[in-house]
């Protein structure tokens, strides 16, 4: 049996097509071409095409990452480097996922890094994230002490103010 062009179609089997088409999608999955494929396959396949670059240029652990970054819909041109070890992108993605900017990344309170920029070593990015976690832990003291000061000198304002009133 020969489909019918969607042009002949009943507004009834029109809107259980398109609802077909959404569930699908909803899913992560598209019909292109009469093949069901995934978004991310998509999205992978034209950040691959803008690149000028092919899938088979990268280990299996690497288009896993890159499929995960497509999945959790992340901007694929930072992966987009098979210099890039799989950790080095999963790095990436941490950050990503974190809503750090990985073009810009914190590392200490005035120091800066990208990380896409070129390859990292497994070493590099052990110290890159040694360093970011102490910036976050200094700036936690930091914050603490600063509430501990309001704290105390809010205390002293009190007792200032009864010893003002000629009480004890």
């Amino acid at each position: 049996m020969k489909e019918k062009e969607f042009d002949e179609l009943t507004p009834e089997e029109k809107s259980a097509r398109f609802q077909k088409a959404l569930d699908d999608y909803n899913s992560g999955f598209v019909e292109e071409d009469y093949v069901l494929r995934s978004v991310a396959s998509m999205r992978v396949e034209e950040a691959m095409e803008d690149a000028g670059r092919a899938l088979d240029e990268f280990k299996p652990a690497q288009r896993k990452v890159i499929f995960e970054a497509a999945d959790a819909d992340l901007n694929l041109d930072h992966y987009l480097n098979p210099k890039f070890s799989a950790s080095h992108m999963k790095f990436i993605m941490e950050q990503e996922m974190a809503g750090k900017d990985v073009t810009w990344l914190p590392i200490g309170k005035i120091l800066h890094r990208s990380i896409v920029d070129k390859p990292l070593t497994r070493e590099q990015i052990k110290r890159i994230k040694e360093r970011i976690q102490r910036a976050e832990q200094k700036d936690s003291v930091i914050a603490e002490l600063k509430e501990k000061k309001k704290e105390t000198n809010g205390i002293l304002k009190t007792k200032k103010q009864s010893r003002e009133k000629g009480e004890r």
